[in-house]
């Protein structure tokens, strides 16, 4: 069992909003323009209620965006349900993994957070690169399956990465699950003797 489900208020545990403010509609995506509402979609309300979930329990909360914005561009706007608390940073990253933001890293660092929570929208397989980076860094990530919108390749490649990971030919640091077991209530198990509680 990984840290993010021990119990509630879990201090150690940092939820990660990926490029949920790039993709919306008028905003840029790293040259690839996207003009659907992308709210509304089953990924976009199961990152809504991971997001009001985290900020409830009093996880770390922080978003990462593609990069900063260039002059005279129209501001990014998020994904309806994930616009950042005022007192929650957003980090930009100049490649694919969230983790090449060092403000991030650092923040990583001296927050001590022993699991990060992924959901989102993975832009220029992001979702990926920031997998294989948490390896390298040694953190465990848990990817919010149905709460991050993925291309199909990106999703194939993710699933591989799990497959070397299950067969011992890649170090466990990350997996996927779903938002409800990370957003169920937690209760503590009682130990039952003789088939009665």
């Amino acid at each position: 069992m990984t840290r993010v489900l021990r119990g509630p208020g879990a201090k150690d545990v940092l939820l990660l909003c990926l490029d949920a403010l790039s993709v919306a509609p008028g905003g840029d995506n790293d040259g690839e323009p996207d003009t659907r509402d992308l709210s509304g979609d089953a990924w976009s309300e199961n990152a809504a209620r991971l997001l009001a979930h985290a900020r409830a329990e009093g996880w770390a909360v922080g978003h990462v965006i593609s990069r900063r914005p260039r002059p005279g561009e129209a501001p990014w706007r998020p994904v309806a349900g994930m616009t950042p608390a005022p007192s929650e940073p957003v980090y930009h990253r100049e490649q694919p993994s969230a983790f090449s933001s060092p403000e991030l890293c650092e923040a990583i660092e001296r927050g001590a957070r022993g699991e990060v929570v992924l959901c989102g929208v993975s832009v220029q397989g992001s979702c990926l690169a920031t997998a294989l980076d948490a390896l390298r860094l040694k953190l465990r990530l848990t990817v919010a399956a149905d709460a991050v919108l993925l291309t199909p390749t990106e999703r194939t490649g993710l699933d591989g990465f799990l497959r070397l990971q299950s067969l011992g030919l890649a170090k466990s640091a990350v997996r996927l699950a779903a938002s409800d077991g990370l957003v169920q209530p937690w209760q503590r198990l009682r130990l039952v003797q003789g088939g009665r509680a």
